[in-house]
C-alpha cells in the first residue's frame, strides 16, 4: 500500500510539471490517428480500399441522418447511404463547389452538432473570397497527425524541434517567439531586409531546429535574401517542409542550395478534403487514402475530394480549384499503395491568366522573371481580357530600379507569352501585400475567378 504524496510535495511537483514536456501534447486523438497511419500506410491497395469504403459508408450515413442539404441531394436522385458500394458509385451524387458551399451553408451543418461551442474556420481566401466553415477539436487533431504522417518521410516527427516561416506577422517588438510546448520557433514571414535574415539565421542556430516549415514564397525569398547578401548558414537542417501554395523549380533549387538539404512538400487545404506529399524517392504527391477520397476531373484536370474528418460541416465530392497533371495510379518506388498519384498541383483556377488563346498557368510565367537581378517581389493581376497589370519590388526602394533595360526586357519576355493583344502596365511599388493567413499571391485574375464562379 502505497502512502499518500505529502501535500508540500505534491505542490513542488505540479510546479516541476510545467516544465516537463509531455511526450504528445498534441492530444489522445492525434496519436491515435498517427499510430494508425504509421502503420496503414504500407497496406495493400485492397486493404486501402476496404478502409476507404468503410471510412466513406460511415460519412454517408452521417450526412443522410443529420446534415439536410445531403439529405436533399439523396432524396432527389432517389439514393440511399447504401446505395454507394464502391468509389466509382460516388460520382452518382453531385460536386459541391464553393459558391453552392456558401449559399447553402447552414443546411450543410449537422443538426447533432454543437456549433455554438466550435470556432468559426475560414479559408485564406486565395480565391477572392473567403469561405466559413465548423469543425470540432477531433478534426484539428487527426489533421496535424496526417501533417507528421507526411513529414516523418524525411525523419520529421512530433518530438522534433521546428522553426515555422508562414502565417501572419508577429506583434511587439521582436520578429519571432518561441513555443516551448511544441518546440517551435516563429518567424515573422516578412523578410525585407539583410539584418532581418542575418537575426533570423542567429536565431535557427540557438535554437538547434532540425526542420524549417512555411510557405514556398514566404522560404523561396529567404534563401534568396540569405544568397543574395552572401549570409553564411552555420547549421545544416534534415530537411525544408513546404506546404500552403505552388512551388516554383527556381524556389526548390535555390532552397535546397542555401540549407544544403532535401525540400519536402506536401499538398492540403483548410477544407481538409485532400491531402498528398511526395515520399522518400519522388517529388510526385501521394494522395493520403485514409485521409478521403481523391478524383481527378477527366475534362480539366481539377482535384475533387471528399473529406473524412469533418462530420460537423462535411464536403463531399468538393471541387477544390486546384488543377493537377501527371495522375499515376501509384508510386512504385516507396513501396507504398497510395492513390491516385499526382505529378504536380500545377496551380488554381485563380492562379490562370485568361489571353484570346486560351488559360496559362503560373509555369508559362517563370521564364520572364527567371534572370530579373534588380526585383525582389513581383505580382502579376489580370484586370480583364485584354489587360494585365504587373507589380514590381525593387531590392532598393529608395534608388530605384537599375538598370531601366530589366523592366524593358521583362515586358518584351511577356509580351511573347500573352500576345500582342494584351496591354501591359509595369508598376514600381513598395510593397506587395499578403494574405490574413500571410500568404502571398503571384497571380490575381479577376477574369479567371469569373470563370471560377460561373463553374468554369
Amino acid at each position: 500500500m502505497s502512502a499518500r504524496i505529502p501535500s508540500s510535495l505534491q505542490r513542488h511537483l505540479r510546479s516541476a510539471y510545467r516544465f516537463v514536456r509531455p511526450s504528445y501534447p498534441y492530444g489522445k486523438i492525434f496519436k491515435e490517428t498517427y499510430d494508425l497511419l504509421q502503420e496503414s500506410q504500407w497496406w495493400d491497395r485492397e486493404k486501402l480500399e476496404d478502409y476507404q469504403l468503410r471510412q466513406l459508408g460511415v460519412l454517408l450515413r452521417h450526412a443522410y441522418d443529420n446534415v439536410p442539404h445531403y439529405r436533399r441531394v439523396f432524396d432527389e436522385r432517389g439514393l440511399k447511404p447504401t446505395d454507394i458500394q464502391d468509389l466509382e458509385d460516388l460520382k452518382k451524387l453531385p460536386c459541391m463547389t464553393k459558391d453552392k458551399f456558401r449559399e447553402n451553408f447552414h443546411e450543410i451543418l449537422a443538426e447533432n452538432a454543437r456549433v455554438r461551442c466550435l470556432p468559426l474556420e475560414r479559408t485564406s481566401g486565395t480565391t477572392g473570397k473567403t469561405l466559413q466553415f465548423y469543425s470540432d477539436d477531433s478534426v484539428r487533431q487527426k489533421e496535424l497527425a496526417f501533417v507528421f504522417h507526411q513529414w516523418s518521410r524525411v525523419g520529421c516527427g512530433p518530438e522534433d524541434k521546428r522553426v515555422e516561416l508562414r502565417g501572419t506577422l508577429i506583434g511587439g517588438k521582436r520578429p519571432y517567439e518561441f513555443d516551448r510546448t511544441f518546440r517551435t520557433l516563429r518567424l515573422s514571414p516578412r523578410i525585407d531586409s539583410a539584418e532581418v535574415a542575418k537575426l533570423y539565421i542567429e536565431k535557427m542556430e540557438s535554437f538547434g531546429a532540425n526542420y524549417l516549415r512555411g510557405y514556398p514564397s514566404t522560404v523561396g525569398e529567404f534563401a534568396y535574401t540569405i544568397k543574395k547578401h552572401g549570409l553564411a548558414v552555420p547549421f545544416r537542417l534534415k530537411a525544408v517542409l513546404l506546404a500552403s501554395g505552388k512551388i516554383y523549380e527556381w524556389q526548390r533549387e535555390i532552397v535546397s542550395e542555401v540549407f544544403d538539404c532535401r525540400v519536402f512538400s506536401f499538398y492540403g487545404m483548410a477544407e481538409r478534403v485532400v491531402m498528398a506529399a511526395e515520399c522518400e524517392h519522388s517529388a510526385a504527391y501521394h494522395c493520403c487514402p485514409q485521409y478521403g477520397v481523391t478524383e481527378i476531373d477527366p475534362e480539366n484536370g481539377e482535384i475533387v475530394g471528399t473529406g473524412f474528418l469533418n462530420y460537423v460541416n462535411p464536403f463531399i465530392r468538393y471541387r477544390t480549384a486546384d488543377i493537377s497533371s501527371g495522375v499515376f495510379e501509384r508510386c512504385g518506388l516507396c513501396g507504398r499503395d497510395y492513390y491516385p498519384v499526382i505529378g504536380e498541383v500545377a496551380g488554381r483556377l485563380v492562379d490562370y491568366i485568361v489571353t484570346s488563346q486560351g488559360l496559362l498557368g503560373p509555369s508559362a510565367f517563370t521564364y520572364p522573371f527567371k534572370n530579373q537581378r534588380n526585383i525582389r517581389e513581383s505580382q502579376i493581376i489580370q484586370k480583364d481580357l485584354a489587360h494585365v497589370v504587373v507589380r514590381v519590388v525593387p531590392w532598393d526602394a529608395e534608388k530605384g530600379l537599375h538598370p531601366r533595360l530589366e523592366l524593358d526586357r521583362l515586358r518584351r519576355d511577356l509580351q511573347r507569352t500573352l500576345g500582342d493583344d494584351m496591354r501591359i502596365d509595369i508598376e514600381q511599388v513598395e510593397s506587395i501585400g499578403r494574405t490574413e493567413a500571410g500568404k502571398f499571391r503571384w497571380i490575381i485574375s479577376d477574369v479567371s475567378r469569373d470563370l471560377l464562379d460561373l463553374g468554369h
